[in-house]
């Protein structure tokens, strides 16, 4: 199959990511792959026109599928401490509140009737404690632990009843998970593991600055954008790809434009293609 990988949902604006989304929508491509979970994934792709079930979240490992938006858990009904209140000021932001001190605060999915998304919890200094973090559908999507406002742990249950994958943080730097019983010394041996699972798949790239951790053997780099710094210089990213004849990104796809800048550049342009 050919495969689109980008790295999260929130790059859909970017030139790369935004043509890879149409080359799935159009049959070019088979599946959207993403790297980066996000708990509103299905509602996100489905206004983009995708089909949830051929769109893979690697890190979960598993295709999206639909869900039932109407038991998502409603704001009133949110679990809080006996003696806590839930208050929505005049500006829309939302607070758990005991006794004048804040619990929490309480984030809603947009386009939806106050459907919790995620709860911040507080402690008694003020300072994050742990998050959790919800899908529409009402299951938990994550928990993140924090430490001092610093981020130490992300459990993540994808909506199952028990903690799928676990990444560890140290000084504000993800530095291993710990997924099916195996761990991974980062989230990019994480995700390339999980690529080399479908050595039969064709996959494609547009994210040059992604490439360390998306290209598996035998990847495919789309440009779309320029492949030139502000000084006209060649990118380093795209220059390291093309010296190196053990990368990673066996095949370099550019338009037109950029196929004769390359041609001309001095550098080894064998792995370099026009996009039709």
């Amino acid at each position: 199959m050919k495969i689109e990988i980008i790295n999260a949902l929130t790059d859909v604006n970017q030139k790369g990511p935004a043509w890879q989304i149409e080359q799935v929508k159009s049959g070019n491509s088979d599946e959207l792959w993403l790297a980066t979970p996000h708990e509103d994934a299905v509602y996100l792709v489905k206004n983009l026109g995708l089909d949830p079930t051929k769109v893979f979240d690697i890190y979960a490992q598993s295709y999206l599928t639909d869900i039932d938006e109407t038991t998502g858990i409603w704001w009133g009904d949110l679990s809080v401490p006996n003696d806590a209140q839930l208050v929505v000021y005049p500006d829309w932001s939302k607070y758990v509140i005991s006794q004048g001190q804040v619990l929490a605060k309480v984030r809603w999915f947009g386009h939806s009737k106050r459907i919790v998304q995620a709860v911040v919890w507080q402690d008694i200094d003020g300072e994050i404690d742990y998050k959790d973090i919800y899908l529409r559908n009402g299951k938990l999507f994550a928990k993140q632990y924090f430490s001092e406002g610093q981020l130490l742990n992300t459990n993540f249950y994808f909506g199952q009843n028990n903690v799928m994958v676990e990444d560890y943080y140290f000084e504000g730097q993800r530095n291993f998970v710990y997924a099916q019983q195996q761990k991974y010394a980062s989230a990019e041996n994480y995700i390339l593991h999980t690529l080399a699972q479908y050595p039969e798949n064709d996959y494609r790239i547009t994210q040059l600055q992604r490439v360390p951790n998306l290209s598996a053997k035998h990847t495919t780099l789309t440009i779309i954008d320029d492949i030139v710094d502000e000084q006209g210089r060649i990118l380093p990213n795209l220059e390291k790809i093309l010296k190196d004849d053990t990368h990673n990104v066996s095949s370099v796809l550019v338009d037109k434009k950029n196929y004769r800048l390359l041609r001309l550049s001095g550098l080894p342009v064998k792995k370099v293609h026009r996009l039709n």
